[in-house]
């Protein structure tokens, strides 16, 4: 439970630097707020993933697999590996973290 938690924690931490530095950069408002919300709702999953909350694991599931279709929309779009990109890759690899954790858990 506790490395899928930090995993999920990191990747909202990232989600939330992402949507400041949008604002920063660009002045872009939509990536300052949704990065807010995103970051915030996948750092509250990460919290109850780490207490051993089974639905946590599906609405952080449910959240990363709607950023990783946005930032590969994005770089599809755009083809600039930065910012983009290099989300959707790591959109996908926590995506990845996160499936396996549920499969993991239903296991058992």
């Amino acid at each position: 439970m506790k490395m899928t938690a930090s995993i999920l924690a990191a990747y909202a931490l990232a989600i939330l630097i992402g949507g400041l530095m949008g604002y920063l950069k660009a002045g872009s408002h939509i990536s300052l707020v949704s990065g807010i919300v995103f970051g915030s709702l996948l750092f509250l999953c990460s919290y109850a993933v780490a207490k051993g909350k089974h639905i946590a694991q599906y609405i952080a599931l449910a959240l990363t697999f709607l950023l990783d279709g946005f930032f590969t929309h994005r770089f599809a779009k755009t083809l600039h590996f930065l910012p983009s990109g290099l989300m959707s890759l790591l959109s996908l690899t926590v995506l990845i973290v996160i499936a396996l954790k549920i499969r993991k858990t239903q296991k058992t």
